[in-house]
């Protein structure tokens, strides 16, 4: 519960101005926070990138919201944040590090290849569809599920830190 305190008020940290904005802007507001924080519990293999990159495939809910995270840096590398409309325009353009799947993307995750890449989420099906780490409404909070298997086959590491603070979907067979 202390790590999920000390990600909120990260994001608050890094991004003040959106803590002003309309309530129904909240939800995003605390998902882009959550993207951001990912960056320092999961461990990519080394790359030659010179941008961490942050991509949003489908409709994008952030909006506004997220722009303000390219003024970060991860590993010592800016942020960008690219916008597709589907997972099909993703291969022409540099490797995304966390690949955020909108609801509106009804391609199968699991018949496509994701190494070193962070699937997140937020459709109720998307944790057992191939998905990484899925954010879900639980009494009106965030709460995020981690489906371990997917995580692992893909080559990242996770800290435990994380898993602590998530719902643990072990053993999903993604096949």
């Amino acid at each position: 519960m202390k790590l999920i305190s000390v990600l909120w008020m990260l994001g608050s940290l890094l991004f003040p101005q959106l803590l002003c904005a309309d309530d129904s802007s909240a939800e995003y507001k605390i998902k882009a926070g959550y993207l951001y924080n990912f960056t320092k519990f999961i461990n990519w293999s080394a790359d030659n990138a010179e941008t961490f990159n942050l991509c949003i495939a489908g409709d994008d809910p952030f909006g506004e919201l997220i722009d303000p995270i390219e003024k970060l840096s991860v590993m010592g590398r800016p942020i960008k944040v690219f916008r597709f409309d589907s997972l099909k325009k993703m291969d022409e353009e540099p490797h995304c590090h966390i690949l955020f799947v909108s609801p509106s993307i009804k391609d199968k995750l699991a018949v496509r290849s994701f190494d070193d890449t962070l699937l997140v989420g937020e459709s109720g099906e998307f944790i057992y569809e191939g998905g990484m780490i899925g954010f879900v409404n639980k009494q009106g909070k965030i709460k995020l599920q981690i489906n371990l298997k997917t995580i692992t086959q893909s080559g990242l590491k996770i800290s435990a830190k994380l898993l602590e603070v998530a719902d643990v979907v072990k053993g999903i067979n993604n096949d």
